[in-house]
């Protein structure tokens, strides 16, 4: 997205930050001249819709998470996160959807959403705004990254072998395992969530990453962790 606007911004992305001992996640942290826009940057596909601002599938009426719930924590902290540091910027967020073959209904006007269809124009809108950065934003920039928490130290990684972990590839939306193929797509038959292989894969090579950094990547070792493709 950020290759498409012209004016100067700075883009942070995967920021943890800690706000009165609250702990928050920003996917990307967008700096212009006018303020600061959080983004939360969403490839679902397929239906949902809302209903008492909870979100569910069309396809199987089973509810998922809801991001912007999500977004509004973290909207909320990071202003306390900066009323703590005395700086006076204004910051506005959103869900960004970015699939699109991904449809919400009974959507509320006032939710801080960027549907498919409204991204061209969102970013037209941002380059029509003049945007020149000074010292002081690059001194907030610094200063935001310098707050970035390497390690959340709530999460605690459990003990884990390669031989105990369930292999397969799981939902995106809602983390089953209760997959299959149609076309060139993974479907999901607890939610009917879809992704694409090429994506799916993508990922399932990233989480073997992240797990086992001290083993080689092999297409051997990538078949038998996935037990799909």
């Amino acid at each position: 997205m950020a290759t498409n606007l012209q004016e100067e911004r700075y883009f942070i992305n995967d920021l943890l930050l800690e706000v009165n001992n609250s702990y928050f996640q920003i996917d990307s942290l967008m700096i212009s001249q006018g303020g600061i826009h959080l983004l939360d940057i969403k490839n679902y596909l397929s239906d949902y819709y809302l209903k008492s601002d909870k979100l569910y599938s069309v396809t199987t009426d089973r509810q998922i998470k809801n991001p912007v719930d999500q977004l509004k924590r973290s909207s909320t902290l990071f202003s306390q996160l900066l009323h703590n540091l005395k700086l006076n910027y204004l910051a506005e967020a959103f869900v960004v959807f970015i699939n699109p073959e991904f449809t919400l209904y009974q959507a509320p006007m006032d939710q801080p959403i960027i549907f498919p269809a409204q991204l061209n124009r969102f970013l037209n809108d941002l380059n029509k705004t003049p945007s020149k950065l000074n010292e002081g934003h690059k001194k907030l920039a610094q200063k935001i990254i310098s707050l970035h928490q390497a390690k959340n130290p709530f999460t605690v990684r459990p003990k884990y072998c390669y031989e105990q972990l369930q292999k397969g590839f799981n939902c995106h939306l809602c983390h089953s395992f209760q997959i299959y193929k149609k076309d060139n797509e993974f479907v999901c038959g607890k939610c009917g969530g879809h992704e694409k292989i090429e994506l799916a894969i993508e990922m399932h090579v990233n989480e073997f990453k992240l797990l086992f950094p001290d083993r080689r990547i092999t297409t051997h070792s990538i078949y038998n962790g996935s037990m799909l493709i």
